[in-house]
């Protein structure tokens, strides 16, 4: 049976007798969310009036629900995030093949995907695809800003025993046919005037390269404090946001190692704690957040014991495939 679903604070409504999120999306309704899976919360709702029956198979009438996995049991008003700006970005899938890949170090791979002749393929910077490759499925994040390169750019971590991983760290080859799915997810550079911190783990600075490099395109002034968390010297495998430091006086860099620290005289600990040890207050910025959830939780925390306002953190967790 078909409920009508109510969403605040934008009175947007549509029918759902699925999993709230799908049916929504599937709809062109873009509530906010990232992993799918029920891992990373961002997708979290809170139910104003209804039944709702959540993860755990409970039918609630209160309290939050996450709508990647739970489903109306009655016409239900939820209080979530939904963003227009997305709303025309439509999701498709499309083969691709592979432009270009290199290996800046062991564990890295940086894809360049082309897309068929006269196919359109729009996405908001921060956004990422589900691509799929020998009959493996798996989502990463557009590295790219879309002037510049018709196609897109993803870097990949080499997970060990990943089937994703063993497939483009063996059989990867020029015009290698792909299939790509998207755009997907919630995290894009929202309308403000505030500093901003962008702050990754890993490959998570894959989307914060795409919005920095359009913010850039885009003549921004507004400051841009970059901080990547990496495990090694060794795991520093893009200069490129060095030298977007060294070229744009709005634009400072701080790279921060956590693990082996060898050969290395510049930041060190958990990425979230230098940020906090360089500003006092956080209640001026907004922040951008990408990696795990474990960084990501323990950065949110921290921020805002520092001052920054809850709506003004915003984040995409990279969960491990199930």
């Amino acid at each position: 049976m078909k409920f009508k679903i109510n969403i605040l604070p934008s009175g947007v409504t549509f029918k759902s007798e699925n999993i709230l999120l799908d049916d929504a999306l599937m709809q062109s309704i873009p509530l906010e969310h990232s992993c799918k899976t029920g891992d990373c919360g961002i997708c979290s709702a809170e139910i104003v009036d209804g039944l709702v029956v959540n993860e755990e198979g409970v039918t609630i009438n209160s309290g939050t629900v996450l709508t990647c996995s739970s489903k109306a049991a009655s016409d239900v008003t939820l209080k979530v995030s939904y963003y227009p700006k997305l709303a025309g970005i439509k999701v498709r899938t499309l083969p691709c093949k592979v432009d270009s890949f290199c290996y800046p170090v062991e564990d890295v791979v940086i894809i360049k995907l082309r897309f068929p002749p006269k196919s359109c393929f729009d996405f908001v910077p921060g956004q990422y695809i589900d691509l799929t490759f020998k009959n493996v499925k798996r989502s990463y994040s557009i590295a790219n800003a879309k002037s510049g390169y018709a196609g897109i750019e993803l870097h990949v971590k080499n997970i060990p025993s990943g089937k994703m991983s063993e497939n483009l760290f063996t059989n990867l080859k020029n015009n290698q046919l792909m299939s790509v799915e998207g755009p997907k997810g919630t995290f894009f550079l929202r309308e403000s005037q505030k500093k901003l911190i962008f702050l990754a783990g890993g490959t998570g600075i894959a989307p914060v390269k795409s919005i920095v490099q359009t913010l850039i395109s885009n003549n921004e002034g507004r400051e841009i404090f970059i901080y990547w968390g990496i495990s090694s010297l060794s795991a520093l495998y893009t200069d490129v946001l060095e030298k977007w430091s060294n070229s744009f006086q709005n634009i400072s860099y701080v790279p921060v190692v956590s693990g082996d620290k060898l050969n290395w005289s510049g930041r060190t600990g958990f990425v979230h704690q230098a940020v906090c040890e360089d500003f006092q207050s956080l209640k001026d910025f907004q922040v951008y957040a990408c990696g795990s959830s474990l960084m990501i939780n323990a950065a949110h925390q921290a921020f805002t014991k520092k001052g920054l306002p809850e709506e003004q953190f915003f984040s995409d967790a990279f969960v491990p495939a199930r």
